[in-house]
């Protein structure tokens, strides 16, 4: 009896380390869903170059956005920070999930105070809401110092 509990017992042990292991395929992970941010959203934003409050005007469609940006400075005393930071210009980005990454272009001419210059700001946020975001950013003038260690701080308007 002894070695029939022993003989059963050796094959059940071969029999589970021969056969193969199923595993069942692990679905892909989904792909993050975009934070709708459409609307208009208004924030102040602080650089090496000074103070300074925007607009953005946004649209979606998917994951691209694109949109209209109003900057103005909030120093407003005559100083290079607020000739120089008073533009009008255009958003363009996209979202993943939660994440925003965006440059904003401010061309030369128009009505600004000084229609010679063009600036670009780029950036990138994390956890996006669909009502506040934080951007790291850094930007380049075509007139001044580039503007680094930007932070702004957005929120969407109801």
């Amino acid at each position: 009896m002894r070695e029939r509990l022993v003989a059963s017992l050796a094959f059940s042990i071969l029999a589970s380390c021969s056969s193969p292991s199923v595993r069942s395929p692990s679905a892909p992970a989904p792909a993050a869903t975009p934070a709708s941010i459409v609307g208009t959203w208004t924030g102040t934003g602080v650089d090496s170059m000074g103070t300074i409050n925007l607009t953005w005007g946004l649209s979606q469609t998917g994951s691209a956005l694109s949109g209209t940006v109003a900057m103005q400075a909030v120093d407003s005393t005559g100083s290079c920070n607020s000739c120089h930071r008073t533009k009008a210009g255009t958003f363009s980005g996209t979202i993943d999930g939660t994440t925003l990454s965006m440059t904003i272009f401010f061309p030369k001419g128009g009505s600004d105070q000084t229609p010679a210059c063009s600036a670009t700001l780029t950036g990138t946020a994390a956890n996006v809401s669909t009502d506040r975001m934080t951007v790291a950013y850094s930007g380049v003038d075509s007139c001044e110092p580039p503007a680094d260690n930007g932070m702004l701080v957005m929120t969407r308007s109801p």
